[in-house]
């Protein structure tokens, strides 16, 4: 184990050195980088991320091992959601994923997997609500812009001690707009992601329920400035 003096200057050392940055097109893996001076940038991400509301409260109050199935349920349909839609997990925190939707149609796809997990969550409640359990409630923001991507921790084998970590003023406000998020209106996205699903020629934004938009719009105060967000309740059936 390293001294205080060694890792004081491990630390020293990071502050100091000159990083190299380059442009990748892909979201890297834990094993695509190394502990040197380097960055990738992956230049129009997708940033997705997805919290579920209240968890403390509906894991503490499930009994008979219900907190862990419905944890893995949820999981797992996060997970199958955006991975059908091409999608790059890459970070679990807690009940909190990260993803990163690249490449073409990428605002689109980000998109409509979170409408196909509120369908999947639907169907979790359902059961719960059968077995007299809370019901799930989640928020996904998705944001689109640069990312910076570094590997963080401790050199070595020891792979518990070291993750990647990711930069970008898109990632603060995707989680951000995670957390505006709750039922009915689960999924929130930037106006830039908004406008990219219209570029990429998708009709999601033009759907209509009951002769309405399904999205609505208003004006937040986020990580970079006041901004137009979107937000809807609609949802794909499983």
């Amino acid at each position: 184990m390293a001294t205080n003096q060694e890792a004081l200057e491990q630390i020293k050392q990071y502050l100091n050195e000159s990083y190299n940055r380059s442009i990748t097109y892909s979201v890297p893996k834990k094993n695509d980088l190394t502990f040197g001076n380097t960055v990738k940038k992956i230049e129009h991400a997708k940033i997705f991320y997805i919290d579920m509301r209240k968890s403390r409260k509906i894991l503490t109050d499930a009994t008979d091992f219900w907190s862990v199935k419905i944890h893995k349920s949820f999981l797992r349909a996060v997970i199958h959601c955006i991975e059908k839609r091409d999608g790059h997990l890459r970070s679990f925190n807690g009940d909190g994923i990260l993803a990163f939707f690249v490449g073409d149609n990428a605002a689109s796809k980000a998109v409509r997997a979170a409408m196909e997990i509120k369908g999947f969550v639907n169907e979790i409640n359902t059961i719960l609500v059968k077995n007299n359990k809370n019901k799930i409630d989640f928020g996904i923001g998705i944001a689109q812009g640069p990312i910076m991507v570094a590997k963080s921790g401790k050199a070595g084998d020891d792979q518990t001690k070291q993750d990647l970590i990711w930069i970008g003023i898109a990632l603060y406000v995707a989680v951000e707009l995670s957390e505006l998020a709750k039922s009915p209106k689960n999924i929130w996205i930037s106006d830039h992601v908004f406008n990219s699903v219209n570029k990429e020629g998708d009709p999601l934004n033009t759907l209509k329920h009951n002769n309405e938009w399904i999205w609505y719009y208003e004006y937040k105060t986020l990580n970079n400035g006041y901004q137009k967000v979107h937000h809807t309740t609609w949802y794909f059936n499983v």
